[in-house]
């Protein structure tokens, strides 16, 4: 009834209203805006995943890895134009920066005698007396990826002459925490609409920090703009940023010691790694997944909250998109706000929305059951998936982010990490009542030490 009373009030602003059609879409863009945050300089750490919580494993000690691991500098890239005076933000503003920018961020606890090790031990609690803030520190530009300069980059001679030792660096720091780690895989997290270069550092430090710091994350900032009115815009400049995330993923694969890559896509994110898959797609067209995945070293892209439309992807995926990566996982909620405003506004369904199964279509059934490395999982039913405006699932509920991350260190077939589909005939997944007591069974299969 609600869709169908906002349809008929917006098909009636006629031309002759233009003032109350600019308020009625304002409206709904501040609505919208949930989409994103306004790019907060502090973090109140995420609850810690329903795998440390509710299925019984033992942490093994991490004090020598944390001793050994700069454990609270974290990765980033970056298209974004560094600050200056005359900018609100602190490190990187939202101006489109025409090259990829390389460093690490350092992220301090809200307390100043809090250590790591504490941290992380107080992090593992299910009920937290406290809130556990975390913050960026400093952000230590090393320079631009050399791969990324080209003819309209805007950048000085100099950043050009520095670009090679910048690279090189990164490679080499990049290659000493891979061969710190029990894998060699690097992530890389894509934040949403409206925010500032802080946020994916904090979000991408909660998901190693959870992962014990193995392997390699990286924060991946596209200067997407903290205002609500820049959504239209930020859409565009999600595509200017997706050819430099090819870029980044070409360059990872090829110059570094990584054996997969995996990428997550958040919210308007969705667009910058669609598009980027799509490229790739094309760049390998008629090569054999074998070849891609030699190429590419695509592990899992997983889409979460994707604010991008449903049949753009579609076509990607009809390019040979699903076939660059191990697994393409897709989250989606019948619970998610930001993307019903989404879909008023483009009239055009996203691709974080659940899917009507009373009504499937018979060919992309079969397309699903063909190809089962494409995996849509609906977190409706999960533990907390529907707080607040039901858009921020990936950090408020324990289940999801414990899914995700299982994802990202196994790579398990949806039933072995604890999922269960909706429907016995489609393969399309959901969290069960049971999902903590199925989830602890397969940690217990992929990784029994934690249970010893």
């Amino acid at each position: 009834m609600l869709w169908a009373f906002l349809s008929t009030s917006l098909a009636r602003l006629t031309p002759m209203k233009p003032l109350l059609a600019f308020f009625f879409s304002s409206t709904v863009l501040i609505l919208l805006s949930a989409c994103g945050s306004k790019g907060p300089l502090v973090f109140d750490l995420m609850p810690a995943p329903a795998a440390f919580t509710e299925t019984g494993i033992k942490m093994p000690n991490q004090d020598d890895l944390i001793k050994d691991t700069l454990v609270d500098h974290i990765f980033y890239a970056t298209d974004r134009q560094p600050a200056t005076p005359l900018d609100k933000q602190q490190f990187y503003s939202s101006k489109r920066g025409n090259a990829l920018r390389l460093g690490r961020a350092q992220i301090e606890t809200g307390h100043d005698d809090l250590t790591w090790q504490d941290a992380r031990k107080i992090s593992l609690l299910k009920t937290r007396t406290e809130k556990f803030p975390i913050k960026v520190k400093s952000a230590n530009e090393y320079g631009l990826l050399d791969d990324s300069i080209h003819p309209y980059s805007s950048v000085t001679q100099q950043e050009v002459n520095q670009s090679k030792a910048a690279t090189q660096r990164y490679i080499r720091e990049i290659n000493q925490q891979l061969a710190q780690s029990k894998n060699d895989t690097i992530n890389i997290f894509v934040h949403g609409y409206k925010v500032t270069f802080e946020n994916p550092i904090l979000t991408t430090a909660e998901m190693w920090h959870f992962l014990a710091y193995d392997g390699v994350f990286i924060a991946y900032s596209w200067p997407s703009t903290p205002k609500t009115l820049a959504y239209v815009s930020d859409t565009e400049t999600a595509l200017v940023s997706s050819r430099h995330l090819r870029d980044l993923i070409l360059f990872l694969a090829d110059r570094t010691k990584v054996k997969k890559i995996n990428v997550i896509g958040y919210s308007a994110g969705s667009r910058v790694v669609t598009r980027a898959m799509g490229d790739l797609a094309i760049l390998q067209y008629g090569k054999s997944p074998a070849e891609n995945k030699k190429r590419l070293k695509l592990g899992t892209v997983a889409i979460i909250a994707g604010d991008v439309d449903r049949k753009l992807v579609g076509g990607y995926l009809l390019d040979g998109a699903d076939k660059l990566m191990d697994q393409f996982l897709i989250y989606q909620s019948d619970a998610d706000k930001a993307l019903f405003f989404s879909r008023f506004l483009t009239s055009r369904h996203r691709l974080g929305e659940t899917f009507d199964l009373e009504n499937v279509d018979q060919k992309a059934l079969q397309y699903l059951n063909d190809n089962p490395h494409v995996v849509i999982i609906d977190v409706s039913d999960a533990e907390a998936a529907r707080a607040g405006n039901g858009h921020g699932y990936l950090r408020n509920s324990p289940w999801v982010t414990s899914d995700l991350l299982m994802s990202l260190a196994y790579a398990p077939k949806p039933e072995a990490r604890g999922l269960v589909r909706k429907k016995a005939h489609i393969p399309y997944y959901t969290f069960p009542k049971d999902y903590t007591k199925r989830l602890g069974q397969a940690l217990r299969r992929y990784n029994p030490e934690l249970f010893d």
